[in-house]
């Protein structure tokens, strides 16, 4: 009896997994990708060379005269103009040399007018014989020793005079003064045009880069060095250490003649205004170039991947199946990157869901970027 109830509970349970339904497999859905179009339109890109900022100008001023220091007529760091008065060197010797200068002088011009009459009454008496022509001639050489004492006393003079002006130094030109090395009562000058400051040009200030031999070659095919530096070169921005674009422009105004062979580099100078000073001699300074690309080529830089073979896109064909799509990288503009070479333009360039395709496969475009209005 157990037997018998045994197999009929096994016939009803086949008899339900008879009818049960079989299971089937469901194809996943394909991936969902953004594509967009590259963007075309032209673009200024910079070529970046460090550079260290340098004055335009520097004069060390130096005691010219011996003396001692009277006065000081700056404070340290003052800007002055040029003509300004810097330093006083006691001025009484050199004043006492001027008048004895000018003593000598009356003295040789006396012995001067003493010497041209002697000479014209000489020659008078000569026409009538009553002096031989040995006094004639003995009389001109005293007029020319007396010429020629007149010349070396107004030398004398204008010596003492200039050295008088030395007592009186001067700056030579507009700028910033450094702190001063002397104090008031010192010895300067003895034996030695002693140091006493130094003045600094602020505006316009230079900025000295240099230029690879790589990046040099494109300037040279272009034919700048059969044009002057301002017109080959346009003009360039400089790039502060902590990333801040300075708002003047500078001008290159000057290269070397010839590359460095021990780094390979030619060394270049531009010239910025500097009119509010904001640029610091000493300072660090990225110098930009600026390069006009026509129709250039971008993608978002997300979207270049990179495998052993080198930089490509992934793109969605007419039929949504991903190729990659090689390709040739340029400079970073914003978050897109130039494209030199490998697309046209028109292809649809896989921008989000990158990680969800593979070469191969067959992907379904969620939405399309339309690409910006080229201006």
């Amino acid at each position: 009896m157990k037997n018998r109830i045994c197999a009929g509970v096994i016939v009803v349970l086949v008899l339900i997994a008879g009818c049960a339904k079989k299971n089937e497999f469901k194809k996943p859905p394909s991936p969902e990708v953004t594509v967009q179009n590259p963007i075309q339109k032209d673009i200024t890109i910079y070529q970046g060379f460090p550079g260290r900022m340098v004055a335009s100008d520097s004069v060390d001023i130096r005691a010219r005269v011996k003396g001692f220091l009277k006065t000081i007529d700056f404070v340290d760091g003052q800007r002055v103009k040029k003509g300004d008065l810097l330093f006083t060197i006691e001025p009484e010797q050199y004043e006492a040399l001027v008048k004895s200068a000018e003593a000598s002088l009356a003295q040789a011009e006396a012995s001067l007018k003493l010497a041209d009459a002697t000479l014209k009454r000489t020659k008078k008496a000569y026409e009538t014989k009553a002096v031989s022509e040995l006094d004639v001639l003995s009389a001109e050489a005293k007029k020319q020793g007396a010429d020629a004492t007149v010349l070396e006393a107004k030398a004398a003079l204008d010596n003492a005079k200039l050295d008088l002006s030395y007592t009186q130094i001067k700056a030579p030109m507009d700028g910033r003064l450094a702190r001063r090395s002397m104090s008031v009562g010192n010895l300067v000058g003895d034996g030695a045009a002693t140091l006493l400051t130094t003045l600094v040009v602020e505006a316009p200030i230079d900025v000295f880069f240099n230029v690879d031999e790589r990046a040099m070659i494109p300037f040279l095919q272009k034919g700048v060095r059969n044009k002057t530096p301002k017109t080959a070169v346009p003009p360039v921005k400089v790039e502060m250490a902590n990333g801040i674009l300075h708002d003047e422009e500078g001008v290159v105004d000057y290269t070397d003649p010839t590359l460095d062979p021990d780094t390979g580099t030619l060394r270049v100078r531009a010239v910025f205004p500097n009119k509010k000073v904001k640029l610091l001699p000493g300072l660090y300074g990225k110098i930009l170039i600026p390069q006009q690309v026509k129709n250039a080529i971008l993608v978002p830089d997300l979207a270049v991947l990179r495998d052993m073979s080198g930089p490509y896109v992934l793109v969605v064909t007419s039929k949504n199946k991903v190729e990659p799509c090689p390709v040739k990288r340029g400079v970073l503009i914003g978050t897109n990157r130039i494209i030199k070479e490998g697309l046209t333009g028109k292809e649809r360039v896989i921008v989000e869901g990158v990680q969800r395709a593979r070469p191969g496969i067959t992907v379904r475009v969620l939405e399309v970027k339309k690409q910006p209005v080229k201006k």
